[in-house]
């Protein structure tokens, strides 16, 4: 091999630098955070400059620091970025504002709008492959127009996040397949993954300001003069176009063959798969993008809060996490947080206390309103059948539960014979699979054997690793990425949880159908 790629996993609450040898390995990685801005109600905002670009810079600097690798050596840098999000930027690429993230829902009723028409819905799950949910693209642009014409006159180009940092890098305008797909008006059919002039003309919007198509294996160019005296490194270094978090991830998984599985817990959540062919199901709100693989599709289900659901839990509950195993609450919280003590390990053993079903104690994890398969902004999440007889203990594990037990239901979409049929296996990654216990409770629920691979965190940034390399030729092809990909540990489903799973998932659907109406009403915005 002739040098190392330097891949930046740009996420909600932070960016991760890690330089990634060809067989996936990391060599050294270290992290930067950054804060969500919540200026109004449903509102959700990142600056790209101060919060993503002054992050990357910072990390790369110490990554190269800490692993010794010349500057020299990194032949590739590249992106694993959040996707969603909107930036309109000036001609001189500045932005106009700041980014409305992947959570915003300020353009629900836009979105809601351009999908108002049977019609022109028909003809946009025809061409896209999907329609906007409240929180997407398409909608925001709109709502710039409507809300904010003197931002929306000025833009030169609307830029998701990595097309943002790949402007940033090369000083050109290009954004990959799958972010694109998820604007809603990308043409994603087979050998077309270009502008559909057809939606573009229905919102008004010119094609110049959007940023070139290219597929995740694109070298995009190599640093501008300007990126490789901030980042401190080298002119001669190619910048690959890259992938959203999600397709990504589905490399990093391991799961890249036709129809294989892999399921996400992270703040957020998603079951995803490579398919050879474009697959929807409009009733569970699941279907497919372009993948971080150019002749593949990723077809997927997304959750909106997963992991996010017991970070609050951690952040929130004062005394929650001071629990020991004797059940006695300290006064000296500020220990969860200091030294070697790990509060999620901490969560872990609370839980564990608890049994399967916490009793008959209900938590949903729709704590920012969701996705699939109920694409509802105004859903939010809580506990259900909660009495004096619940512990914390209880309380700990239901949500554990209720994250999974979401997850099976946008598995029953993925399992509808048109999409996937039966899956047998599942590959788990993201930041909840360090837990045993919810490893567990994710076979359980379920139902079905869950291999958690090597280093669940680091899947996103090991995917897009190897998305360059595979566009530097130093990897034939993703079989062969896959296969440096391993399963720690494979954890079976436990048949006495049967029963009271099964109970508690046509509980939690009755809970949402029952109560949606509620919602709306105290919600609506």
């Amino acid at each position: 091999m002739t040098g190392y790629v330097l891949a930046h996993d740009v996420g909600t609450s932070g960016n991760k630098a890690s330089i990634v040898d060809v067989n996936g390995k990391i060599i050294a990685s270290t992290e930067a955070a950054y804060p969500v801005l919540y200026p109004k109600p449903g509102w959700a905002e990142q600056d790209p400059n101060e919060h993503w670009w002054q992050a990357i810079c910072a990390t790369t600097h110490r990554v190269l620091k800490e692993s010794e690798v010349k500057p020299e050596d990194i032949i590739g840098l590249t992106f694993s970025t959040q996707m969603m999000g909107t930036i309109p930027v000036d001609k001189d690429g500045t932005p106009l504002m700041n980014c409305m993230i992947w959570l915003d829902t300020r353009a629900a009723k836009q979105n809601k709008d351009i999908v108002s028409n049977p019609i022109r819905m028909l003809r946009m799950l025809r061409i896209t492959g999907g329609i906007p949910s409240g929180k997407d693209i398409i909608g925001k642009i709109v709502w710039l127009k409507e809300e904010a014409p003197q931002i929306y006159d000025a833009t030169y180009k609307f830029l998701d996040c990595k097309d943002y940092l790949i402007y940033k890098c090369t000083g050109d305008y290009i954004t990959s397949w799958d972010c694109a797909n998820l604007t809603w008006f990308m043409d994603s059919r087979k050998d077309k993954n270009e502008w559909s002039q057809t939606i573009l003309d229905w919102i008004d919007l010119d094609e110049e300001r959007l940023p070139r198509l290219a597929p995740s294996t694109e070298i995009a160019g190599t640093l501008t003069s300007d990126a490789a005296a901030q980042l401190g490194l080298t002119t001669l270094t190619h910048v690959i176009n890259g992938a959203g978090d999600m397709t990504a991830a589905g490399v990093g998984s391991g799961a890249v063959r036709e129809k294989e599985v892999h399921v996400y817990g992270g703040s957020s959540g998603w079951v995803g798969a490579h398919v050879s062919d474009r697959k929807l199901d409009i009733f569970t709100y699941t279907g497919s993008i372009r993948s971080a693989m150019p002749d593949k599709y990723f077809v997927l289900a997304e959750m909106e809060s997963a992991g996010a659901c017991l970070k609050h839990l951690r952040e929130h509950w004062h005394c929650d996490l001071c629990l020991n195993v004797r059940d006695i609450a300290s006064d000296a919280c500020a220990d969860c947080y200091s030294g070697d003590r790990n509060p999620y390990a901490t969560l872990d053993s609370i839980a564990e206390r608890a049994p399967a079903g916490s009793e008959g104690l209900l938590f949903a994890p729709w704590m920012f309103g969701e996705r699939s398969p109920i694409d509802d902004h105004n859903v939010r999440g809580g506990y259900f059948n909660l009495s004096l007889a619940h512990e914390k203990t209880h309380m700990t594990r239901a949500v554990l539960e209720g994250v999974a037990l979401h997850t099976r239901w946008m598995m029953n979409g993925l399992e509808k014979r048109k999409m996937l049929g039966k899956v047998s296996k599942v590959n788990l990654i993201g930041g909840c699979a360090n837990s045993d216990i919810w490893s567990q409770i994710y076979a359980d629920v379920l139902q079905k054997p869950v291999c958690r691979m090597s280093n669940p965190l680091t899947a996103g940034t090991v995917g897009v690793a190897f998305v360059a390399y595979v566009a530097l030729g130093e990897i034939s092809d993703f079989e062969r990425a896959a296969d440096h990909v391993q399963a720690d540990r494979v954890f079976e489903p436990d048949p006495v949880n049967l029963e009271t799973y099964d109970q508690q998932f046509e509980f939690l659907k009755d809970y949402y159908r029952r109560n949606k109406g509620l919602w709306k009403k105290m919600n609506a915005h």
